[in-house]
């Protein structure tokens, strides 16, 4: 009887230990992760943009004027671009509260696996859903420009990345002394 018991008890552990090191960063408050709770760093060693659509969306709007866009463009993409950062909020919330199921489950000894592996599955799923809505709010974007004024927009991020400096005109060089423009706060 004491083997049945002992048994139980390691096959239980096993189990646990096994669904934390699945739920991963579900489990895992921020400061206990590997990136300390700040998201991926990029390849600079500084934390990388968690929202890189709601930024290249609000780069486009204050690039207007290089893009030479029109009225018509600068409303649909101020639409798209409040549209989009209304829907990232409801998407977060949804894979936090997912992840909160997660942990309640993971640690209530009374909870099934199939239980355990369907809120995982569900935190997974808010987690596409987050990236997807990203992905269809940056081609929208893009649907509203020319491929002329794509081409210039893609440069100019390019360019900005390799210079390494937020702000400027699309194609234009700074001077080393320039001082760097800005990016609008956001």
């Amino acid at each position: 009887m004491l083997n049945r018991v002992w048994i139980r008890s390691w096959g239980f552990m096993a189990l646990m230990v096994g669904a934390m090191l699945l739920a991963g960063g579900l489990i895992l408050p921020p400061e206990g992760r590997a990136d300390g709770g700040k998201g991926f760093s990029s390849h600079h060693g500084q934390r990388g943009h968690k929202d890189f659509v709601g930024h290249a969306l609000r780069r486009l709007l204050h690039d207007q004027k290089d893009l030479n866009m029109s009225e018509e463009q600068v409303g649909k993409i101020k639409a798209i671009s409040l549209d989009y950062a209304k829907t990232r909020i409801r998407d977060k919330a949804e894979v936090k509260l997912a992840q909160v199921d997660v942990r309640a489950l993971v640690f209530d000894e009374k909870a099934e696996i199939s239980s355990i592996e369907a809120a995982m599955r569900k935190a997974e799923s808010a987690k596409t859903t987050l990236h997807l809505d990203a992905v269809k709010a940056m081609r929208a974007a893009k649907a509203v420009l020319t491929p002329e004024q794509i081409e210039k927009w893609r440069a100019g991020m390019r360019d900005r990345h390799r210079h390494g400096r937020p702000g400027g005109e699309y194609g234009k060089e700074r001077a080393s002394d320039d001082p760097p423009t800005g990016m609008d706060k956001g």
